[in-house]
């Protein structure tokens, strides 16, 4: 039932709008008509702009349009109302009795330049050969952002100007960090609470307590480096469009990782500035 309603009213306004159209149409061949050639050419200006009517009502604003100009010597004009015909139909073929032979002949000459020379057509784009925009950055802007990505992944994306991955990024460093953080104070009391426990009933629970925010804390540390390691790859390869990854990785003269233990996780660093 509602989809019926809707139907109906989008029926209505496309009937209401032809309609309105066809009015606008008829009251500039009544001005025609009365040779108020001013208005003729002011109201189907704003007829044509607006669209909607059928071809053969545009043609026809056209032809009017084309012997007003004809009478103010507008040859430009006549030529230009002439090409628009010729786009809505190029075999168009005026009526005799509708121009005059000078009309007729101009619109004969502009037909033959228009057949011979049409329009160019936009023909689409094989996407297999758009390049895409290479954006250069400053050598000075990359190392700031490097060092600032170092210091929190996605900061260096936002720096560049990468909002909506820098933003992203930022949000889920920040609460990986802030998570890490905790999740190493809270195993440091547990373990702490484990190795000083004397109750021989206790101590199997509070080894178990430290033994799952052990794992947590390991969990979340990793899960960190992960994301770290992303965004600087990221910033580094992606950022600058196609230039080579080798020649930004050389701003950095050190860059290594290393594990002891799980629990241990080092990143060593050196950026040159």
């Amino acid at each position: 039932m509602m989809k019926r309603k809707l139907l109906i009213i989008i029926l209505l306004i496309g009937t209401t709008y032809t309609f309105a159209q066809e009015v606008s149409y008829q009251k500039v061949k009544q001005l025609y008509e009365k040779f108020d050639n001013e208005n003729v050419i002011k109201i189907s200006d704003q007829l044509l702009q607006h669209g909607g009517l059928s071809d053969s009502l545009t043609i026809d604003v056209h032809l009017m349009r084309a012997n007003i100009f004809y009478l103010n010597g507008d040859e430009l004009s006549i030529k230009k109302s002439f090409e628009d015909i010729l786009a809505i139909k190029k075999n168009y073929t005026p009526d005799p009795s509708n121009i005059s032979p000078k009309l007729i002949s101009i619109f004969n000459e502009v037909k033959s330049e228009y057949l011979r020379n049409p329009p160019d057509e936009k023909q689409p784009q094989d996407s297999t050969q758009i390049k895409q925009e290479i954006k250069s950055i400053d050598p000075y802007v990359m190392k700031s952002a490097v060092v600032q990505n170092i210091l929190l992944p996605g900061l260096g994306q936002l720096y560049i100007g990468n909002n909506t991955k820098g933003w992203f990024t930022t949000s889920v460093s920040t609460l990986s960090l802030g998570i890490m953080i905790y999740s190493v104070l809270n195993t440091n009391i547990k373990e702490d609470a484990y190795l000083k426990e004397t109750d021989k009933l206790l101590i199997q629970q509070k080894y178990d307590d430290y033994n799952k925010s052990y794992k947590f804390r390991n969990i979340i540390i990793i899960s960190y480096a992960v994301i770290w390691l992303y965004s600087q790859i990221d910033l580094l390869l992606y950022s600058n469009g196609e230039k080579d990854f080798k020649d930004k990785l050389s701003q950095l003269n050190n860059f290594s990782i290393t594990s002891s233990q799980l629990s241990v996780l080092q990143i060593n660093f050196r950026v040159s500035l």
